[in-house]
């Protein structure tokens, strides 16, 4: 918000501070329920002061409420705290609030009212070949030409040579597309334990979806899977069926 008010772009400014931090707030209670005092008036500090250039007398207003006794418009303007954030944490979020909607979506076209969920999450060889994948299109557009022989150098890769290039082509194009700032993100964080993390908001999908939900790993050989559908999961995108 800090850059955009610095070279005059406030519509854009405003959008991050007051929707931005709305949608953060209003997906932060989703997820966990509801929201302590404490962590609240911390958020309000901050987001009243991003807000009193454009709305000055209501920021005003609710800073003395909140037991401020100088004016907001003398209040320090806030700055990063870079030792508060963390990507890995933000990245599963966003993983998260995504299969939501991808579940969601298959519920809307197929008109199913599902009594269970199964999530079945990419198997351990296509998180290489991804991460290889993602590593080798950071400096330059990615080709199976190349990734294929990087790829098969991994002797455990090799033995699977037919299942990665089918794989690597599904997602060559995906990750020449991809935004660089993601691809650093990914990179940074590394592989996700998709099955832990499923399984710790599994609670929360339940009530979402209002179904039962399994969470299988692809290579499970004692998974549930009548139609096939685990073979389809990759990383970040677990394969969904609806029953």
């Amino acid at each position: 918000m800090t850059e955009n008010l610095e070279v005059l772009r406030t519509r854009t400014a405003l959008d991050t501070a007051f929707f931005e931090i709305w949608n953060d707030l209003r997906w932060y209670i989703r997820r966990k329920g509801s929201m302590e005092n404490k962590i609240l008036l911390e958020v309000l500090d901050v987001w009243v002061r991003l807000l009193a250039p454009f709305a000055p007398h209501i920021c005003e207003e609710i800073w003395e409420r909140m037991g401020k006794k100088e004016f907001i418009s003398k209040a320090e303007w806030p700055t990063c705290q870079e030792e508060k954030i963390n990507v890995k944490a933000e990245q599963i979020e966003a993983y998260i609030k995504e299969l939501l909607e991808d579940a969601y979506n298959i519920i809307k076209a197929t008109k199913i009212t599902p009594k269970q969920i199964h999530l079945y999450v990419a198997a351990p060889w296509k998180w290489k070949v991804y991460l290889k994948a993602v590593e080798k299109a950071t400096s330059k557009t990615l080709t199976m030409k190349e990734l294929m022989p990087e790829l098969l150098k991994d002797s455990e890769l090799k033995d699977k040579s037919k299942e990665i290039s089918r794989f690597a082509a599904r997602i060559v194009d995906e990750i020449n597309r991809m935004p660089q700032e993601k691809r650093k993100r990914i990179l940074q964080i590394g592989k996700i334990d998709e099955n832990q993390i499923l399984n710790q908001a599994k609670e929360f999908f339940e009530k979402e979806l209002k179904a039962k939900v399994y969470v299988w790993e692809e290579e499970n050989k004692e998974k549930y899977d009548p139609k096939g559908k685990a073979s389809a999961a990759m990383p970040y995108r677990p394969a969904i069926y609806l029953e």
